[in-house]
C-alpha cells in the first residue's frame, strides 16, 4: 500500500486547517484583554499603552520583545515607580493589546518611529530606554533615529547582530504556509513550553503569568501579523548592526550566561562596540533575565538610571 496519498492528505489537512480554525480561536478585540489601559492613535494604527508614576518625572520607556506586551514589564513598571519614575511601556504593532495591520510594516524602522510618534503625543520629549531580545533592537534604532531623546539604554539580551528574518522567514511568507506556522508556533498551549525554554530559572512561571503571556494571541490577526513581519524588511535606511558604534547615549547590558537564544558572547562583542558601554552578566539565568531575577535586574536598572555607580561583571 503506497502511504504518500495518506501523508499528502495528512499535509493538505494541517496546511488548510488554520484558515478555519484561526478565526475561532482569535476572536477577540484588543480592548478585550485584561490590564489594558490606553489607546493612542498613530496614523492608521492604535497602539496600547500603560502610563504610570508621577506626572513630571523623568519618563522610562519600557519595550518588549517578540511575542510579549505590558503584562511582561509588571516587575520593572512597579520597582521603576517605587524609584520615583514616571513609565511608560508600548505594546508594538503586531502584539499586545495593539494594532496587527496586515501590511509590511513591521521593521525596526517602523516600529521605532510608531513609538517616537506615540511619544509625540503623549508630550514626552526625552526618556530612558528599556528594551528585551527583539525590543532592546528596537530601542536601539530609536537611539539611531531620534539620538537627542534617549537620555539612557537598558538592552536585556538584545537582537543586535542578526541581520535578516530568520530561514523559516522564507516559509512563513507563503499565505497559507505562512498561516499555518504562525498558527501552530502561537498556539497558546506552547506558551509555556516556550517560556520554560528560554530561562534557567522557572520559579516565576506560574499559570497566571502563563496566561498573561498568552492572552494576546487569542486577539483577531494575531497570526496574520506575522506573516506580514516575515514579509517585511528587517530593519530601514539605518540597519542596527552596521550603525551601533554610533549609539552615543550610555547603556547598560543585562545578559544571562544560559541565554540559548542570544548567547552571552554577544553581549560582550556589543559591549566592545558601543562607546558607552557596560555588561552585567547573571548565572544560572536564560533569555529572561527580569522574570528569572526581578529583584537583581531591577536593582541593576534603578541604580543605572538614577546615576549610582555599579561595576560590570558577573551576579
Amino acid at each position: 500500500m503506497n502511504p504518500l496519498p495518506a501523508f499528502t492528505a495528512f499535509g493538505m489537512a494541517a496546511l488548510l486547517a488554520p484558515v478555519a480554525l484561526t478565526p475561532l480561536r482569535e476572536r477577540l478585540a484588543p480592548a478585550d484583554l485584561p490590564g489594558v489601559q490606553h489607546f493612542v492613535r498613530v496614523g492608521e494604527y492604535d497602539l496600547h499603552y500603560t502610563d504610570e508614576g508621577p506626572r513630571d518625572a523623568p519618563v522610562v520607556l519600557l519595550i518588549h520583545g517578540f511575542a510579549a506586551w505590558a503584562f511582561a514589564w509588571r516587575a520593572q513598571r512597579s520597582a521603576l515607580i517605587a524609584a520615583g519614575r514616571r513609565v511608560v511601556t508600548i505594546d508594538m504593532i503586531g502584539y499586545g493589546a495593539s494594532s496587527r495591520p496586515a501590511a509590511p510594516v513591521y521593521s525596526t524602522h517602523d516600529q521605532a518611529l510608531l513609538i517616537l510618534q506615540a511619544l509625540d503625543m503623549l508630550g514626552i520629549a526625552t526618556f530612558d530606554v528599556v528594551g528585551h531580545s527583539f525590543g532592546g533592537r528596537v530601542a536601539f534604532q530609536v537611539a539611531l533615529l531620534a539620538p537627542e531623546r534617549v537620555r539612557a539604554i537598558v538592552a536585556i539580551c538584545p537582537e543586535a547582530f542578526t541581520v535578516g528574518r530568520p530561514p523559516i522567514a522564507t516559509f512563513a511568507q507563503l499565505p497559507l504556509v505562512g498561516l499555518a506556522l504562525s498558527y501552530y508556533i502561537l498556539a497558546p498551549s506552547l506558551v509555556g513550553v516556550g517560556l520554560r525554554s528560554l530561562s534557567k530559572r522557572d520559579d516565576w512561571l506560574t499559570d497566571e503569568v502563563i496566561a498573561g503571556y498568552a492572552a494576546p494571541l487569542y486577539v483577531r490577526g494575531t497570526a496574520a501579523a506575522q506573516v506580514w513581519q516575515a514579509r517585511s524588511p528587517k530593519d530601514g535606511p539605518l540597519p542596527v548592526p552596521a550603525n551601533l558604534s554610533s549609539i552615543r547615549p550610555p547603556t547598560l547590558l543585562l545578559w544571562g550566561d544560559g541565554d540559548t537564544v542570544f548567547p552571552v558572547d554577544e553581549g560582550q562583542r556589543l559591549e566592545r562596540i558601543l562607546p558607552n558601554a557596560r555588561l552585567i552578566v547573571y548565572e544560572r539565568t536564560g533569555h529572561l533575565p527580569y522574570e528569572e531575577r526581578p529583584a537583581d535586574v531591577n536593582e541593576a536598572i534603578v541604580r543605572f538610571l538614577t546615576g549610582e555607580n555599579q561595576e560590570p561583571g558577573r551576579k
